[in-house]
């Protein structure tokens, strides 16, 4: 009985252990993460870059748009298109017609997509502090005291859900992941950010995928060139 009764308590330790790491790790991502968040969007006002976005329907490709990013010197950021866009060739006829008001209703859509994943990125650390602070935030380990996902409930709204995986030794977001909804609740939408790193240690959201299986619709924004504003 006297073993049963230490077998026991020993089992409540172990557990009481691993729950205070896990807080413990989750604190400790979350500094991170709002660190990294806020040391990279004032970086990031000394740059200028190219943001190419590319839609694809049903599988096949249907236009390119680029533009160039840069804050101006109201802090806001500012994006002018390039001459680098082109879109897919329209048929002429009664099936051009039926094709221009799909594309119209599309492109309406995409609109939507594109203006609903930049509410997202970059992730607020505020938000995600009050998440934290609620006692909403999930941790999941990747990697054994290194790789850790974090997730964030109800970020912009209701249902949603962002996820953040962070390297805890380089101290970097690996990724952000988010699933959300444009315009029907029930047609959930999945974007994947993959971060990248400029050489003076910024980071920004490299790559951008959107996936909209109920418009059979695929987005992809892609951030490259970049190089400082002061430089002509």
């Amino acid at each position: 009985m006297k073993k049963m009764y230490l077998f026991l308590v020993l089992a409540l330790l172990i557990g009481t252990t691993k729950v205070s790491a896990q807080t413990e790790d989750t604190k400790k991502n979350i500094e991170i993460i709002k660190k990294n968040l806020t040391d990279s969007k004032a970086a990031m006002k000394k740059y200028e870059w190219i943001e190419t976005t590319t839609t694809f329907l049903n599988g096949e490709q249907k236009g390119v748009t680029q533009k160039q990013c840069y804050y101006a010197v109201d802090g806001k950021l500012t994006k002018v298109e390039t001459g680098g866009s082109t879109e897919a060739k329209k048929p002429g006829g009664l099936r051009g017609k039926i094709v221009e008001n799909k594309k119209a209703e599309m492109s309406d859509y995409v609109k939507k997509a594109i203006a609903k994943i930049h509410t997202y990125l970059p992730p607020n650390s505020q938000k995600i502090q009050k998440i934290y602070a609620d006692g909403k935030v999930a941790i999941q380990v990747l990697e054994p005291n290194k790789k850790f996902k974090l997730s964030f409930p109800d970020y912009n709204e209701t249902g949603d859900l962002l996820s953040i995986s962070l390297d805890m030794s380089t101290q970097k977001i690996m990724t952000v992941n988010v699933s959300t909804s444009v315009d029907d609740p029930k047609e959930k939408v999945v974007f994947n950010i993959t971060y990248s790193n400029l050489p003076d240690g910024t980071q920004y959201p490299g790559t951008t995928t959107l996936d909209a299986p109920a418009k059979n619709l695929k987005i992809e924004i892609l951030n490259s060139g970049f190089k400082n504003a002061g430089v002509k």
